[in-house]
């Protein structure tokens, strides 16, 4: 066999479809457009989790909220993820920790103009302290807010009785 043949062989072997980068750039998004897609979110449930990229715990719960969004996809529940980076982190170190993590559905930064124009409108009642998660039932209604870091038991728990109308 010759060495064209054996690069040629060992080309086509290594070959395959290109590695599928599992996420994008975040979607820029504001609280307005956030409450809109709950609204209007075709009767699902919908849990919105904001985080940031320098934040411990809300790294740590993600992974759970990516097993909660697959285990639920088929029951009309939505899991949403709002990054709160800057624009340019947003744009480099973000998809880089959505992907380590799995994450394989869109997600979305803010673009409010300002952090307190977001936090209020989301939620006056809302410090601003991260991660937080917002619990919306089928009609946009929000019926839960999470505060700081939470485990895919207390997720799941809390979405479980949302889905069966406790």
């Amino acid at each position: 066999m010759s060495i064209l043949a054996i690069i040629s062989l060992n080309a086509v072997l290594s070959c395959g479809p290109p590695k599928r980068n599992l996420h994008q750039v975040p979607q820029k998004i504001d609280h307005d457009a956030i409450l809109e897609m709950v609204r209007d979110g075709h009767h699902k449930a919908t849990l919105v989790n904001v985080w940031a990229s320098w934040c411990e715990p809300c790294r740590k719960e993600m992974p759970g909220l990516v097993r909660l969004r697959h285990k639920y996809a088929d029951q009309n529940v939505d899991v949403i993820l709002v990054s709160t980076d800057d624009s340019a982190t947003a744009a480099t170190l973000v998809p880089r920790i959505l992907d380590s993590i799995g994450v394989d559905f869109q997600t979305y930064v803010d673009c409010d103009s300002t952090d307190e124009e977001f936090i209020t409108g989301l939620n006056p009642e809302w410090s601003g302290a991260l991660p937080a998660s917002f619990l919306y039932d089928r009609d946009g209604k929000l019926v839960d807010m999470m505060v700081g870091g939470k485990s895919y038991d207390t997720f799941e728990e809390t979405v479980s009785k949302l889905v069966k109308g406790e």
